[in-house]
């Protein structure tokens, strides 16, 4: 029996501060009903979806952007209408635990359930301006403490990365050592050069290299004066792109997946089984070169 999964990147297009929960909420919700009417089972939403992206600036009064129940409070008109229509759900948003701030999603199945979440691990940009960082992750998050794991949903293995994380193929591959099939990746990332680019080259090169699908979910469009990249897309484990955003504004992408297409794929390549762990020890080590904003 084939094991089809019509998966759909929601990507957002700017949360200009100033707009409430409920109003950021609201497009969500459009996006979602559109889902519907493409079939959709497993939406995706970006990193931090219901605010600004704040790290772009160091502030003070930043607690406003920070959920404190889980799920979050403001999402749950979205997820329950999406478990309604038997659509699982995946967004970002910003969590304070225990006295700590985390860049955070969460993943629910068709069924409404909650599954859990992932909590970004790798922070880009410095504590304090160098005159070379765009963003400033280490002022306000502490690194995740999660680790990678597994989720069940839509029939599938669900994993889960953050933005930043994307850009270290050690992310993808501690994934799929634990069988991930699907890795959702939610992204802000400010304009530059080559930002498109690298955006979608890492994430094409993680499908390929561990033989998964990828999907990119961008919060793009000029944000508070700072102009973010869009390029949502959806990636087979040949690394070719399946269905690509082609505006900087809310837009649902979809492609309907044939996760058995792996089995042919990692039978001939076998990038995991043939593995030779026994050199890669440098890959453990502590890191030597301490810079200080760590």
């Amino acid at each position: 029996m084939a094991r089809n999964v019509t998966v759909a990147a929601a990507q957002m297009g700017p949360n200009n501060e100033g707009a409430s929960r409920e109003e950021i909420v609201e497009r969500m919700l459009v996006l979602l009903e559109q889902a519907k009417g493409q079939g959709v089972e497993l939406i995706a939403y970006p990193e931090m979806a219901l605010t600004t992206y704040f790290p772009k600036k160091i502030r003070k009064d930043f607690d406003q952007f920070f959920e404190t129940e889980m799920p979050p409070k403001a999402l749950e008109p979205l997820l329950r209408r999406a478990k309604d229509l038997r659509i699982a759900v995946h967004a970002g948003f910003c969590e304070k635990a225990e006295g700590k701030y985390f860049n955070t999603a969460l993943l629910t199945d068709t069924a409404g359930k909650f599954c859990g979440t992932f909590r970004k691990i790798h922070l880009p940009g410095t504590r304090e301006p160098d005159g070379f960082a765009q963003v400033y992750e280490p002022y306000y998050f502490a690194h995740g403490d999660t680790g990678y794991k597994i989720f069940d949903a839509c029939g599938a293995k669900i994993g889960i990365a953050i933005c930043q994380d994307r850009r270290y193929p050690e992310s993808y591959r501690a994934l799929a050592l634990q069988g991930a099939e699907i890795i959702l990746i939610g992204y802000n990332t400010p304009i530059s050069a080559l930002a498109l680019d690298l955006n979608e080259l890492c994430m094409r090169a993680g499908a390929y290299a561990n033989a998964c699908f990828v999907v990119g979910i961008a919060k793009a469009g000029i944000e508070d004066g700072v102009e973010l990249i869009g390029g949502s897309c959806i990636i087979s484990p040949q690394g070719q792109v399946l269905a690509k955003a082609g505006t900087t504004g809310d837009e649902l992408i979809v492609s309907r997946i044939d996760l058995d297409q792996m089995t042919p794929i990692r039978k001939r390549w076998n990038f995991l089984g043939r593995r030779q762990p026994q050199h890669y020890q440098t890959l453990l080590q502590p890191v030597t070169e301490k810079e200080s904003h760590r």
